[in-house]
C-alpha cells in the first residue's frame, strides 16, 4: 500500500473532461471549490514524441494547484517518460486512465479496454509509480460489460502496485455513459481495498453528492457533467458535505461576473478569437435553463471577441431589470 497522499481541503474531485478540463477549467473548479482538480486526458504517445499541442496540454497557471494530470497509453517504457515528463511541472498527482470508452481509444488498447488485461495494466501502473515521487490515482471502471465485471481484481492489483487513490466510475464500456451509474459497486470496492476511493457518476446535486459518500463509505466525490456551465456547483456540494445545507445556486449577476471570469482565463490562455471559438459550447453550458435564453443563443454563437460577449450578457441581464 502506497504512502504517498495528498492533503485535501474537502471532499469534492474536479472531473478529467475529455476537451474541457482545460487548465481555466480547472483554475475555475479549484476557485469555486473543487479540493483537486483532474486534467483532461493526455496522450502518453504525444508527451514523448514531444507534440507541441500535446505538451500545451500540461499548461499550469500560477496558483492552479492541486492539480492531477491524467495520462492514457498503453506502453510501460512510454508511460514511465511521459509520468516522468508530467511530474516535471510540479503538478501534485497523475491519474491513469483506464476508464474512457472511446472506441478510438480503446482500439489502440488504451483506455477502458485495458480492463481486459490486468497483467499490462499492472505493468503500466508500476511503471508510473516508480517513475514519480507524487501520488498516482486509477481511473477505471465495473469492467467491461456484464460478463465481465473486473473492479475489485483491479483494484486490489493497483493498490498493490502502489496506487494511492482509486476512482470508479460504476458503469462498463458497454453501457459507455447511458443508464444509471450502480453505486453498490462503489461500497465492494470500498469494503474490499485500504486506500481512498473516489465515487465517480449521476451526481449533479450536494444531496445526491451526500447520498454516494453515506450509501458506499466513499473518501471522495468526483463531479463531471453537473460543472459544465455551473463552477458553483463545487462550493455547494463541498458546503453541504460540511454542514449539511446547500446553499443554492449564485444569482444571475454573479453567475455572469463568473462567466466573465473564465471568458477572460480561456483568452490568457489561447488568444482572443480562438478562445472565443472554444468558448460557444461553455455559453451555451452556462446559460441552460435561463429564462427566454434562446434569443441570445445566435449572438452566442457568433461572438468573436471579449466584448461581444459583456455586450450580450449585459444587456440580457438589463432587459430581465426593466421587464421585473
Amino acid at each position: 500500500m502506497s504512502d504517498k497522499k495528498l492533503s485535501l481541503n474537502g471532499k469534492v474531485v474536479s472531473a478529467p473532461l475529455a476537451n474541457i478540463a482545460g487548465s481555466a477549467y480547472r483554475a475555475m473548479a479549484l476557485r469555486y471549490g473543487a479540493a483537486i482538480a483532474y486534467s483532461e486526458m493526455i496522450s502518453v504517445d504525444g508527451l514523448v514524441r514531444g507534440n507541441r499541442r500535446t505538451l500545451d496540454m500540461l499548461r499550469l497557471r500560477e496558483g492552479e494547484k492541486p492539480v492531477c494530470f491524467q495520462i492514457f497509453g498503453h506502453d510501460p517504457k512510454m508511460i514511465y517518460d511521459a509520468a516522468r515528463i508530467v511530474a516535471g511541472t510540479g503538478c501534485d498527482m497523475i491519474d491513469i486512465n483506464f476508464g474512457c470508452p472511446a472506441k478510438k481509444v480503446v482500439r489502440n488498447l488504451s483506455g477502458a479496454a485495458l480492463m481486459n488485461d490486468l497483467e499490462l495494466a499492472e505493468k503500466l501502473i508500476t511503471a508510473v509509480v516508480t517513475a514519480v515521487d507524487i501520488p498516482v490515482s486509477v481511473k477505471f471502471r465495473s469492467g467491461w460489460n456484464r460478463e465481465s465485471m473486473s473492479f475489485i481484481e483491479f483494484g486490489k492489483m493497483a493498490e498493490a502496485c502502489g496506487a494511492s487513490y482509486l476512482v470508479l466510475h460504476p458503469r462498463t464500456r458497454a453501457s459507455g455513459f447511458k443508464g444509471k451509474s450502480d453505486w453498490s459497486k462503489l461500497k465492494l470496492l470500498k469494503e474490499s481495498v485500504g486506500i481512498d476511493v473516489i465515487g465517480s457518476g449521476d451526481i449533479s446535486t450536494p444531496e445526491e453528492a451526500g447520498r454516494m459518500i453515506d450509501e458506499t463509505g466513499c473518501d471522495y466525490v468526483m463531479i463531471g457533467r453537473a460543472a459544465m456551465g455551473a463552477p458553483w456547483i463545487f462550493q455547494r456540494i463541498d458546503h453541504y458535505l460540511r454542514t449539511g445545507d446547500d446553499p443554492g445556486e449564485p444569482p444571475l449577476d454573479q453567475k455572469i461576473e463568473i462567466m466573465l471570469e473564465f471568458c477572460r482565463l480561456m483568452i490568457d490562455d489561447f488568444g482572443e478569437r480562438a478562445a472565443c471559438l472554444k468558448l460557444r459550447k461553455h455559453l451555451a453550458w452556462f446559460t441552460r435553463g435561463w429564462h427566454n435564453v434562446t434569443r441570445i443563443r445566435p449572438l452566442m454563437f457568433s461572438v468573436e471577441n471579449y466584448r461581444d460577449i459583456e455586450k450580450i450578457l449585459y444587456n440580457y441581464l438589463n432587459d430581465l431589470e426593466k421587464v421585473a
